[in-house]
C-alpha cells in the first residue's frame, strides 16, 4: 500500500466545506445531481460535496490522487472516530479548548491575508459567522483527534525504523524547496492620547446622532472599520456568549434592546454597540468599530523604540527570545522566542516562496542570524511594526536523513499511527451503523465498509 503523502484531515479542506458545496455533475442519467448524502456513519452524515471538496483541494495542492474513493474512505474513517469519541466518557472537549483552537486558527489565517481576503476565500460575510461554523468543525476535529491519540498513545519510531521508512519510500518522498526558519517581534504603534481621544469623541457623536434619530445602520456603513459587518449596517446576527472577545461580550450582554453602549475598547479598536434583538442567550447586535490609525509621527516614534530594542539584541544586552517575550504582542509566539510556524504543517520551517510579500521583502538580502529593519505590516486587522530574524536558510534539496531526520521521523510515526488507526477502525465497523450511497458502489476500499449494509 502506497504511503499517503497528504494529511487525512486537511484543515483548509474542512473549513472550505461551505465554499465548495455545490451541485455534483456525475449522475449517470445525465441530469445534474444536487448535493446529497454520500454516506452515514453512526449519526454523522457525509455529503457528496465533502468528497468533491477534498478531492479538488488535494489536486490544487499538487498531490497525486487517482479518484474520489480514497477521500470518501478518509472521511468514513474520520466520522467513525468522531462517533466513537462522542461515545467515550473519557473524552471531554471543553468550550475553552475549542475557542483557543479557533482563535489560533484565525490568527494563523490572518498572517496570510487580510480579514476580508480570508472571509472571501472561505465564502463568509462576517468573522463571527466564520468563527461559529469553524467552532463546530474544530470541536468535531478535537473529538476525533483525541480518540486517535488514545488509540495511538505511546507510538514512537526508532532510528532503525526511520531509516527503513526512508529507504522504502524515498522514491515517493517530495523534493524540499528552499525553506527558512523565522522569528518575529510585532508591536502596535504607540498612539498618542489625543489621537485615541478623538476616536472616542467621534463614537460619542455617532451615538448622540443615532439617539436623536439618525440610522445606526447608515452610520456603520459610513464609518465602521469592520469589513465583515460594515456593509450590512454593522449587523452581527446570532451572537452567543463566548463567540466574541471577552470585552465585547461584557458590554453587549448587559444591554437592553435598543440601548446603545458607551465607546469601549477591544484588541481591534473602539466600538459602540446596540442590542437589536435578544433571543434568550442569543443576540442580534449592530456595532461600529473605529480602529486606532497611527499617524506618521506615531509610527516613526515606535520605529525608533523598536530600533533601540534591536540594537540591544545585536549588542548582546538581551537575546531576541527575551525581546520577543518582553515586547511582542503576538501571544501565540512570544513565549517561544517569536518562532513562526507553517500554518499547514505546524513545522517551524516555511517554504520561502510562499511567504507573504512584506515578509519576503523584509528578509531579502539577510544572512542567517540577521534581523530585518522594522517594517509596517498588518496584524489582528491593525497596523503594526514588525521585525524578522532570519534564523536559518535551508537550501532546496532532495529529502534525506541528514537534513530532514526530524521530518522523516514524524512521517514514520504518522504512518505507524495511520496503520494502527486503520486496524482499530476495521475492528469497529461491525459495531457501527454504516450506509454508503449506491453512487459509490464502484469504489474499492481498504476496509470492508459495506459488510454492515
Amino acid at each position: 500500500m502506497k504511503i499517503k503523502m497528504y494529511v487525512l484531515v486537511m484543515l483548509t479542506c474542512m473549513i472550505s466545506n461551505f465554499a465548495w458545496a455545490q451541485p455534483k455533475q456525475n449522475d449517470p442519467t445525465g441530469q445534474v445531481k444536487l448535493d446529497g448524502v454520500a454516506a452515514v456513519v453512526g449519526e454523522e452524515v457525509i455529503l457528496d460535496s465533502d468528497i468533491e471538496r477534498d478531492y479538488i483541494q488535494a489536486k490544487m495542492q499538487g498531490y497525486e490522487v487517482e479518484n474520489e474513493c480514497d477521500f470518501l474512505e478518509n472521511i468514513l474513517v474520520d466520522k467513525l472516530l468522531l462517533t466513537k469519541a462522542k461515545e467515550d466518557t473519557l473524552i471531554i472537549i471543553t468550550n475553552d479548548q475549542v475557542d483557543r483552537q479557533v482563535d489560533g486558527t484565525i490568527q494563523r489565517f490572518l498572517t496570510q491575508g487580510s480579514e476580508k481576503e480570508i472571509l472571501d476565500y472561505f465564502g463568509y460575510a462576517t468573522l463571527p459567522e466564520f468563527k461559529q461554523d469553524l467552532r463546530g468543525i474544530m470541536r468535531d476535529q478535537a473529538y476525533a483527534q483525541e480518540k486517535q491519540n488514545l488509540i495511538t498513545k505511546g507510538i514512537d519510531a526508532t532510528p532503525e525504523e526511520v531509516r527503513n521508512f526512508y529507504e522504502k519510500y524515498k522514491s515517493e518522498l517530495p523534493d524540499i524547496p528552499e525553506e527558512v526558519s523565522l522569528d518575529h517581534i510585532v508591536v502596535y504603534p504607540e498612539i498618542f492620547p489625543e489621537n485615541e481621544q478623538k476616536v472616542i469623541d467621534d463614537l460619542k457623536s455617532y451615538k448622540k446622532e443615532i439617539e436623536e434619530g439618525a440610522s445606526f445602520a447608515t452610520k456603520a456603513i459610513l464609518y465602521s472599520n469592520d469589513p465583515g459587518s460594515a456593509s450590512n449596517g454593522g449587523l452581527i446576527p446570532n451572537v452567543k456568549r463566548g463567540q466574541m472577545v471577552p470585552e465585547f461580550d461584557a458590554v453587549v450582554f448587559n444591554l437592553q434592546e435598543g440601548e446603545i453602549s458607551e465607546p469601549f475598547k477591544t484588541e481591534f479598536g473602539y466600538h459602540i454597540a446596540m442590542l437589536e434583538k435578544r433571543r434568550g442567550q442569543e443576540l442580534d447586535i449592530r456595532h461600529i468599530l473605529v480602529q486606532l490609525k497611527p499617524t506618521t509621527e506615531e509610527i516613526a516614534l515606535t520605529r525608533q523604540k523598536l530600533d533601540s530594542v534591536i540594537i540591544k539584541v545585536e549588542a548582546g544586552e538581551m537575546t531576541f527570545k527575551e525581546a520577543a517575550f518582553r515586547y511582542s504582542i503576538d501571544k501565540y509566539t512570544k513565549f517561544n522566542g517569536g518562532r513562526l510556524t507553517d500554518s499547514n504543517s505546524g513545522e517551524d520551517r516555511m517554504d520561502r516562496s510562499k511567504l507573504p510579500t512584506k515578509m519576503l521583502m523584509a528578509i531579502s538580502g539577510l544572512k542567517d542570524g540577521d534581523i530585518s529593519e522594522p517594517f509596517e505590516d498588518e496584524f489582528n486587522r491593525q497596523s503594526v511594526l514588525r521585525v524578522i530574524k532570519l534564523q536559518q536558510t535551508i537550501p532546496a534539496h532532495k529529502i534525506n536523513l541528514e537534513t530532514d531526520y526530524a521530518r522523516l521521523k514524524n512521517l514514520t510515526i504518522n504512518t505507524k499511527r495511520q496503520e494502527t488507526v486503520m486496524n482499530w477502525v476495521g475492528e469497529q465497523i461491525n459495531d457501527t451503523f454504516v450506509n454508503i450511497d449506491g453512487d459509490y458502489d464502484n469504489c474499492t476500499f481498504r476496509l470492508d465498509w459495506r459488510k454492515t449494509q
